[in-house]
């Protein structure tokens, strides 16, 4: 059994560190500590809310406790503050096909593609994620 917890106390981490959260929260999820993981990276974005790699992470995390709406969220502030960025994109197209979305998926999926250099990359990152 995996132990989720560890204080910043423990480390010796300012808890308001936005790097050390995003990186905590990462560590938690690889290891499938999904809520340790989610209330880690929200204090990363109460720190930098406008980073939007904490926010593709938070709904790559909110994806894997099936709560797509929320994690449909997650990607689209990501989208606002980087328009273009292709993980969004795909990863949105995963929560909208979750939600049964798929028309809204397959354009977010085409999008990601448009602005992907290399779209074999795109698909293959798609393939991954998708419950075939």
């Amino acid at each position: 059994m995996t132990n989720c917890s560890c204080s910043s106390s423990e480390t010796g981490i300012k808890p308001d560190a936005h790097e050390y959260w995003c990186s905590y929260s990462k560590v938690m999820a690889t290891v499938g500590c999904y809520e340790e993981a989610l209330t880690s990276v929200e204090l990363s974005l109460e720190v930098q809310p406008d980073n939007y790699d904490c926010w593709i992470w938070r709904g790559g995390i909110l994806t894997h406790v099936d709560r797509y709406k929320e994690a449909l969220i997650s990607f689209e502030k990501a989208l606002e503050i980087q328009p273009n960025f292709t993980d969004a994109l795909l990863f949105k197209g995963v929560a909208l096909h979750h939600l049964g979305h798929y028309k809204q998926a397959y354009a977010s999926y085409d999008k990601a593609l448009g602005v992907q250099r290399q779209p074999k990359s795109s698909w293959q990152k798609l393939i991954r994620l998708l419950p075939f």
